[in-house]
């Protein structure tokens, strides 16, 4: 795996999580931007351009499907992959139609940088 130059946005209102899975994600050679909800993750977006972006799905001012959402019907952005994550997403979304990749919390550091290289390996 090669994650030296990966640039991940993570998207995330917890701080624990945030600050753990930032740290984790910067001990394997990712470098991560931080945002603490949709609205900052759309003004981090206006900045370096991430090769993914990890959002929390439950999140105040614009979750994780209002954020996909927001990339989506943005030209600049809406070629960038995005992985949600949630602990508790409604039964009748399926992830798979709107993201690139999900993960259900709590998930393995492990499982989120195999779903990040999977994702950024397709054409």
């Amino acid at each position: 795996m090669s994650s030296v130059s990966r640039h991940v946005l993570l998207v995330e209102d917890e701080p624990g999580a945030m600050m753990t899975v930032s740290l984790l994600l910067e001990m394997l050679g990712y470098r991560v931007t931080q945002a603490a909800n949709g609205k900052r993750a759309i003004e981090a977006l206006q900045g370096e351009r991430p090769d993914i972006v990890v959002t929390d799905y439950m999140m105040p001012h614009m979750n994780g499907l209002e954020l996909i959402a927001a990339m989506k019907a943005e030209a600049d952005y809406a070629t960038i992959p995005v992985i949600l994550t949630s602990a508790a997403l409604p039964f009748d979304i399926d992830a798979r139609q709107v993201a690139a990749g999900f993960l259900s919390k709590p998930y393995r550091i492990d499982a989120l940088t195999g779903l990040i290289e999977s994702v950024l390996s397709k054409p």
